[in-house]
């Protein structure tokens, strides 16, 4: 068996397999591996446009899991989606390949820079990483960055620095944060979920609480001073604390804020006894105040001044699936956004509202995601899309789970309608389609929701648009 030391020491690796190399995370560690000069092999259930860049690169990639992919390689690596029965796993364990999921690698690389910062919360880890991460990079920094969607700045979901920095998400499911070693914490806020995993929302905060006590103590804690769920984090730390947000008492926070006929808002920020000035958002959204909030007190912290990032923040225009428009057909707006939690529904609808003329409605088509969230969280589903002017739901995203028969899309129908908003159940992606632009009338916006593939039905909508149009 390997030496246990060479667990822990990145530079003496020179082979890597592993399982689910093409899943967002995975493919990021990847690259960062193959950039540090290790070989890599994968294997996924299927070949993708982010397998292929891997394969450009060098990597070998297997399609699907066959016990034969396994080499001899210093590390198996493997994503959170497989199973310790997966073939390659069982085939390591034969060969005594030291194993490691995908949390304790990251872990590792980030021991690798010193100025490293995680980004968790329920909700906005995606958009606070890639804002923060524009925001270093354009300062000049040079930061190495991971993050959970399409990035156009850095080309991808990974870009690998030169600088000390590192920033990637910090997701707390199956508590994998603790596996992380930053300089930086950032906690957004915290909500219910995961609830697959996670027994109710006190098992949720206690998480984020053993996630804050891990910080160092020369390390910095950027916290929401609005969320009510985090308040406990302050009281755990073990380092210094900025509490950002809108409240008198908060250490970074926001005032006097003006939206446009966008939904792009601009705000006056004030750190401790300092007026920074005013601010501008390049994304449309009031929930993205505090993504923004969070990302000017880390920058502020490594050292960018205030004046250049009012200069930047405005350059920042979003991820893809985060309210990202797919188009305009026959004056109809299609918009897509990876919202899947009835918290950040209701913000998207929110944008929504402030994005379109006042006499435009906004229509949406929602793809729930997991069995189990669907039925925790299926009165608060129903809250936040009854605000819709109207909602076509499809069939429940499985992702990882079983159907156990215990929820179906036509139970979150039932309890919209039962709230007095308008809701149909849709059995097939052109038949969602079809209803979608049925309802739909200039100036009007059709939002597809959700963080399954139902952004894959913006063509099927052009097309149905175009049918409507020329009745």
């Amino acid at each position: 068996m390997k030496d246990e030391n060479q667990r822990l020491d990145l530079k003496n690796i020179q082979s890597v397999h592993m399982i689910g190399i093409g899943g967002i995370g995975m493919s990021a560690l990847a690259h960062i591996l193959l950039d540090q000069g290790i070989r890599i092999s994968g294997s996924d259930r299927e070949e993708s446009d982010t397998t292929r860049r891997l394969k450009d690169r060098g990597a070998i990639i297997y399609t699907g899991h066959e016990a034969s992919h396994v080499k001899e390689v210093d590390w198996l690596v493997y994503s959170a989606a497989i199973p310790k029965d997966n073939p390659e796993r069982q085939e390591a364990l034969l060969k005594k390949i030291p194993e490691m999921d995908r949390a304790e690698l990251l872990g590792k690389i980030m021991k690798l820079y010193p100025q490293s910062v995680a980004v968790a919360g329920s909700h906005g880890k995606t958009t606070t990483t890639a804002m923060l991460s524009c925001l270093l990079e354009w300062a000049g920094l040079d930061p190495t960055v991971l993050v959970g969607g399409y990035l156009n700045e850095i080309g991808g979901n990974v870009k690998v620095g030169k600088g000390p920095h590192l920033v990637t998400e910090a997701c707390e499911y199956h508590g994998s944060f603790l596996r992380f070693p930053p300089r930086i914490g950032i906690v957004l806020n915290i909500d219910l979920d995961h609830l697959d995993y996670f027994e109710n929302l006190a098992a949720i905060q206690a998480v984020f609480g053993d996630f804050v006590e891990q910080l160092p103590p020369e390390g910095l804690l950027v916290m929401n001073g609005d969320d009510a769920n985090s308040a406990h984090l302050a009281r755990v730390a073990d380092c210094p604390v900025i509490r950002f947000g809108l409240c008198q008492d908060c250490d970074l926070k926001a005032s006097n804020l003006e939206v446009d006929d966008s939904g792009r808002y601009s705000f006056t920020v004030r750190f401790q006894e300092r007026n920074l000035g005013r601010f501008t958002l390049g994304i449309p959204g009031k929930h993205h105040v505090h993504n923004a909030l969070a990302s000017l007190a880390v920058a502020l912290e490594l050292g960018v001044s205030g004046e250049k990032l009012k200069e930047i923040l405005s350059d920042f225009h979003g991820l893809h699936r985060r309210f990202e428009s797919l188009g305009n057909w026959h004056d109809v707006t299609v918009v897509d956004d990876y919202a899947h939690h009835p918290a950040e529904i209701l913000a998207t609808l929110q944008t929504a509202r402030s994005a379109v003329s006042p006499r435009g409605k906004v229509y949406c088509i929602f793809q729930p995601h997991t069995y189990t969230r669907t039925l925790a969280l299926l009165n608060e589903f129903a809250d936040a899309l009854a605000l819709a002017d109207g909602v076509v739901v499809t069939d429940i995203f499985a992702a990882r789970e079983p159907d156990r028969g215990l929820v179906h899309s036509r139970d979150l129908v039932k309890e919209i309608l039962t709230r007095g908003g308008k809701a149909i159940y849709a059995a097939t992606p052109d038949e969602a389609a079809g209803e979608a632009a049925s309802l739909a009338a200039a100036g009007d916006m059709i939002l597809t929701m959700g963080a399954g593939p139902v952004n894959e039905l913006a063509p099927m909508l052009e097309n149905q648009l175009g049918i409507k149009n020329d009745e």
